[in-house]
């Protein structure tokens, strides 16, 4: 996983999710970040929520995981 001394709580809890979510230690760090980041983002676009708090919740995960990607990608 990433190091984590630059990470905000949130970040450090979805890093977490990320990391526990995708099993395969083939992947990067970076390459799981950009699979869930692609998972957040089919289910915005075919709209598989139930509500607007999940909704929110998506988009606000998909946001936690753009940041982790700007970040590792700034190295």
């Amino acid at each position: 996983m990433y190091p984590i001394s630059n990470l905000s709580r949130k970040e450090l809890n979805v890093a977490r999710k990320i990391d526990e979510y995708f099993k395969p230690d083939h992947m990067s760090f970076q390459e799981k970040l950009f699979n869930a980041l692609l998972i957040a983002q089919h289910e915005l676009e075919a709209e598989y929520y139930g509500d607007e708090f999940e909704k929110n919740r998506i988009l606000e995960f998909r946001d936690t995981l753009l940041l982790l990607l700007n970040k590792i990608t700034q190295k």
